[in-house]
């Protein structure tokens, strides 16, 4: 066989072979998450070496179904073990997934305690989640006091939810001293961030106030507004 015939049978074998192979940057690879790219025994030996990011992945992964079929049991599993080896995100979401039930597991205790921990890395939902279990009491002795300062603190940090339950609590005066102005200064943030319920509390709260208070808690809001950056 000569060279250019053996030249000739080869080319036309790798244009053959090309024709059935799915190259790694057509379409279908493009558009395919890159989790699901890696797999999940990619993260899952990461993760038994140590990876807390990749404990947190994998629970993505198996929350969402991703690579697989969802499974509440074994992204809870993933997420504890995220977070014992420190990371927030996994604190967070263990704590979301053991205060639901939705994994099987109902624990407010624990729950409490992954977002305690979360909250102390600055992770600002974990904040306003921390806030409502001091408030009511679930899984911590209740303590209003620290409601409030929780709820301050996802509230400046953008939680137009936590604002609203501030200002509720600046109104009953539970946690803090009762004050009508402050209430609806942290009412108003609220409302100027969605929060469901709080145009109507705004509202009442208002007419409860004269001209002169109404315009001081005006103020006092374009003081408390998040800014961003």
């Amino acid at each position: 066989m000569t060279a250019a015939l053996t030249a000739g049978l080869l080319s036309c074998l790798l244009a053959a072979a090309g024709a059935e192979a799915q190259a790694p940057d057509d379409g279908a690879w493009r558009d395919t998450p890159w989790e699901q790219r890696l797999g999940i025994p990619y993260f899952e030996k990461r993760a038994e070496a140590g990876d807390a990011e990749a404990a947190y992945r994998l629970g993505q992964l198996y929350e969402q179904g991703l690579g697989s079929q969802p499974n509440l049991s074994k992204a809870l599993a993933w997420y504890r073990r995220g977070a014992e080896l420190g990371e927030p995100r996994a604190q967070f979401k263990a704590g979301l997934l053991l205060e639901s039930g939705r994994a099987g597991e109902l624990n407010v205790r624990e729950a409490a305690g992954w977002y305690e921990k979360a909250a102390a890395q600055g992770l600002t939902a974990a904040n306003f989640n921390l806030a409502r279990f001091y408030e009511a009491g679930l899984g911590v002795a209740k303590d209003p006091a620290k409601a409030a300062a929780l709820y301050e603190t996802a509230a400046r940090a953008g939680i137009a939810t936590a604002a609203r339950n501030l200002g509720n609590l600046y109104l009953l005066g539970r946690g803090v001293a009762q004050d009508k102005i402050e209430a609806l200064a942290w009412l108003i943030v609220a409302e100027q961030g969605g929060a469901p319920g709080a145009a109507k509390l705004r509202a009442d709260l208002a007419e409860q106030l004269d001209a002169a208070g109404r315009d001081k808690a005006a103020a006092r809001a374009g003081d408390l507004r998040p800014r961003n950056g």
